[in-house]
């Protein structure tokens, strides 16, 4: 089943964020990931988005998104998203198979 990252941040640097960027997208593919969201400008309809900058991954399992994570490649760049943000937050989502009858 796959899995999402969420990733919710007030990026204050965006020459520091734009070499986290850069870092992160190798480590995110290597281990089957996609970013499917990255959105600094956002709409909020209802409630309030704690951050200025949006980000979702797909991973095609849980496993292969927490093994991303914990990598010594993601490592190597996750210090420059703490340099380059403040107050955020990282989410992981399973994902949910929706029975092909529901819905017709």
């Amino acid at each position: 089943m796959k899995a999402y990252v969420l990733l919710q941040f007030n990026v204050i640097d965006q020459e520091i964020f734009g070499q986290y960027r850069t870092g992160a997208k190798p480590t995110i593919l290597s281990n089957g990931g996609k970013v499917l969201v990255a959105a600094g400008k956002t709409d909020v309809r209802e409630g309030a988005l704690p951050a200025n900058l949006a980000t979702i991954i797909e991973f095609p399992s849980r496993q292969a998104a927490e093994a991303w994570y914990a990598s010594p490649e993601y490592a190597a760049v996750h210090h420059l998203r703490y340099d380059a943000t403040s107050a955020g937050s990282v989410v992981f989502l399973d994902g949910l198979e929706i029975p092909a009858e529901v819905g017709k």
